[in-house]
C-alpha cells in the first residue's frame, strides 16, 4: 500500500498542468516531464503546443496578490497554476497609397512578397545619443517573407504528428510497453516517422548537427520510450544514424525542386576548384536560422536588383528610415544569395548594399538571419554575467591575476556601465589566453592620415580614437579588410556586439587568434548554437553557473 501511494506521488510530481490564457481564449497546457527547468523551455513548450509566432512573455497568477507578475524562475509556478502570454513587440503599421507604395496605376494590390502573412520582429533600434547604452531598446515589426523560418532551434525538440495509422501503431505499442517493457519493431512505421521528423527538422535548419540530431533523437525515444533500441547505450543510436541518412536523402530531394540552400551545395553548381561533395560547403555555421532564403513568391533576381537600386536612391534621402528598413527586409534573400553564392569583398558589399554600414539596419539584419536581437541580447546577458566575472577576475592570481589586476583597475570609481562593460571584456579575453591587441585597437587622437593608414591595413580590428576634450570621451568604430564598417559606436560592448553582427550578416569566419573571444560572444551572450561548447568556454559557463 504504501509502495503504491509512493508510486502516485511520483507521478503526480512528474506531471504537470497549467491554465494558459492566450488573449481571449483560455488553454489547459499539460506536461508529462514536469515544469521545464527555465522559463525559456517553458516558452518553447507554450510556442510550439499553441502555435504562437510572435515573440511573447510569460506572467504568473499570484495568490497573495492576485494578480499578474513577470515569470521570472520556473520555480515561480507549480502544478495547476495559471499563466498568461504576454505579447511583447509593438507592431507599426504604415499605409501607404496604392499608386506609390506598389507603383500601380490601377488601383490592384501587387503580388509581390510584401503580401506574405508571416511576420518577423525585426529589430529597429535608436541611435544612443548619451554615454550609457540600455540594454533594452525599442523593437519595431516589419515584416518578413513567409519563406524565411521565424524560430531557432528550440531547447526542447518537439516531436511532430505522424500519420493516423502511426499514431495509431506507436499508441498500442506504448500500452504494451507500459505492461510488460516490450520494445517496438519499427519497421512498419519508420519511415513515415522519419519523413515527418526530416520535415520538422528542416523548419529549423537544413543542416543539423550531431548534437542537433541527438536531440531529435532522444526526444523521440522519450515520447515513445517503446522505441528504444535494445543493446544500445543511449537507446537511440540507431535513430541517430537513420536520421542523418534521411536529412541527406530529404536535401537531395529538394535539391531537385531548386530549393537554394542545398541546391548552392551541387556539385556543378560550384566553382571548378571546389567541385567535390565535401568541399568548401555553403551552410549554417554560426546557428543562421535564415542562411540562404529563397525568392519571396512572386520576386525574382531581376526583380530583387531594381528594389535595390531603388534603395540607393532612397538611402539619398532623409529622414526615409522606416521605407528603407521595409526595402532592406524586401531585398534581403537578394542580399544572402550574393554574398553566399559570390563572396564579394566587403568593399564591393558597401557599394551595393550601403544601409549594411549602418547600425540599425545591420541589427535588422542579424535579426532577420538568427531572430535574435543583437544589441539587447549582448547587452542583457552581459550584464547578467558581470558580477560573476568580476568575482573570478579577482580570485585569480599568479601572472594571469597581475594582468587581470591591470585593467581592472581602469575601472572607474563612479559607476560607468560602459567602462564597466569594457573592462570586463577585455579582462574575459585574457581569462581566456586571448590577446587584447587583436581585437582592440587603440588611438590617442585623430590623427587623420596616420589613422587611416593603419586602419587601411587591418583585417579585422576594433579602433578607439581618444579624443582630448575635458570629458575625455572616445570614438569606437571597427574596420573589416581595411574597410570601415561603423563609427561613432559610443563604447566598446557596443562595437563588440555589432562586429559580431557584420559576421553574421556578411558571412565571415572569426578570426583564429579570438576563437574563444567569439565563441563567448556568440554561444554564451547572443545564446546561438549553445549546445556545444570547447572544452575552455564549457569551464567558464559552468562557473557562470555555478
Amino acid at each position: 500500500m504504501h509502495e503504491e501511494y509512493l508510486g502516485e506521488m511520483n507521478q503526480t510530481e512528474m506531471e504537470a498542468k497549467l491554465r494558459v490564457i492566450i488573449d481571449d481564449r483560455i488553454e489547459k497546457l499539460v506536461l508529462p516531464s514536469g515544469i521545464p527547468h527555465s522559463v525559456e523551455e517553458l516558452q518553447a513548450v507554450v510556442k510550439e503546443t499553441f502555435g504562437i509566432s510572435d515573440d511573447f512573455s510569460l506572467q504568473y497568477l499570484d495568490s497573495e496578490f492576485e494578480d499578474y507578475f513577470t515569470l521570472n524562475k520556473s520555480d515561480q509556478i507549480k502544478h495547476k497554476d495559471t499563466i498568461k502570454v504576454v505579447r511583447t513587440a509593438p507592431i507599426l503599421l504604415n499605409l501607404y497609397p496604392v499608386d506609390e507604395r506598389f507603383g500601380s496605376t490601377s488601383g490592384q494590390p501587387s503580388t509581390d512578397c510584401e503580401t506574405a502573412s508571416c511576420e518577423e520582429s525585426t529589430a529597429s533600434y535608436a541611435e544612443p545619443s548619451g554615454e550609457s547604452t540600455s540594454s533594452h531598446d525599442t523593437i519595431i515589426l516589419s515584416r518578413r517573407s513567409s519563406t524565411e523560418r521565424c524560430q531557432p532551434w528550440p531547447k526542447q525538440f518537439p516531436i511532430p504528428q505522424f500519420a493516423y495509422e502511426t499514431e495509431m501503431y506507436l499508441e498500442r505499442a506504448l500500452e504494451d510497453y507500459k505492461k510488460n517493457g516490450t520494445l517496438l519493431t519499427t519497421s512498419k512505421v519508420k519511415t513515415d516517422i522519419l519523413e515527418k521528423l526530416a520535415e520538422t527538422i528542416y523548419s529549423y535548419t537544413a543542416y543539423p548537427s550531431s548534437a542537433q540530431i541527438s536531440d531529435v533523437a532522444e526526444a523521440l525515444v522519450q515520447k515513445y520510450p517503446c522505441l528504444k533500441e535494445p543493446g544500445s547505450f543511449s537507446g537511440y543510436y540507431g535513430w541517430q544514424q537513420s536520421i542523418k541518412y534521411k536529412m541527406a536523402n530529404y536535401r537531395t530531394k529538394l535539391r531537385g525542386f531548386g530549393v537554394p540552400e542545398v541546391i548552392c551545395n551541387a556539385v556543378k553548381h560550384k566553382r571548378p576548384a571546389d567541385q567535390k561533395s565535401a568541399k568548401n560547403v555553403k551552410k549554417p555555421r554560426k546557428a543562421e536560422v535564415n542562411y540562404l532564403p529563397p525568392y519571396p513568391a512572386g520576386e525574382d533576381e531581376e526583380c530583387q536588383e531594381n528594389e535595390r537600386i531603388e534603395l540607393l536612391t532612397e538611402l539619398k534621402k532623409r529622414e526615409n528610415d522606416t521605407l528603407i528598413k521595409e526595402k532592406m527586409a524586401k531585398t534581403f534573400a537578394h542580399r544572402r544569395h550574393e554574398i553566399i553564392n559570390q563572396t564579394p569583398s566587403i568593399e564591393d558589399i558597401k557599394a551595393r548594399w550601403p544601409a549594411l554600414f549602418k547600425a540599425s539596419h545591420l541589427q535588422d539584419e542579424f535579426h532577420r538571419i538568427t531572430t535574435v536581437h543583437l544589441e539587447p541580447k549582448f547587452m542583457s546577458k552581459l550584464d547578467e554575467y558581470t558580477p560573476k566575472l568580476l568575482a573570478l577576475f579577482h580570485s585569480k592570481g599568479g601572472a594571469l591575476g597581475l594582468r587581470l589586476k591591470a585593467i581592472l583597475h581602469k575601472a572607474p570609481s563612479h559607476p560607468c556601465i560602459n567602462m564597466t562593460r569594457e573592462v570586463v571584456i577585455l579582462c574575459l579575453m585574457v581569462y581566456l589566453g586571448e590577446s587584447t591587441d587583436q581585437l582592440l585597437k587603440e588611438y590617442e587622437d585623430a590623427d587623420g592620415d596616420s589613422v587611416s593608414q593603419d586602419l587601411a591595413v587591418q583585417k579585422m580590428k576594433i579602433y578607439k580614437i581618444k579624443t582630448e576634450t575635458s570629458k575625455g570621451t572616445a570614438d569606437f568604430g571597427f574596420v573589416v579588410e581595411g574597410v570601415k564598417v561603423l563609427t561613432d559606436l559610443g563604447n566598446f560592448a557596443r562595437a563588440c556586439s555589432m562586429l559580431v553582427g557584420f559576421a553574421y550578416a556578411v558571412d565571415l569566419a572569426y578570426p583564429k587568434e579570438l576563437r574563444y573571444t567569439f565563441e563567448v560572444f556568440q554561444k554564451l551572450l547572443l545564446e546561438l548554437d549553445c549546445l556545444k561548447l570547447s572544452p575552455k568556454v564549457n569551464s567558464l559557463k559552468n562557473k557562470l553557473l555555478a
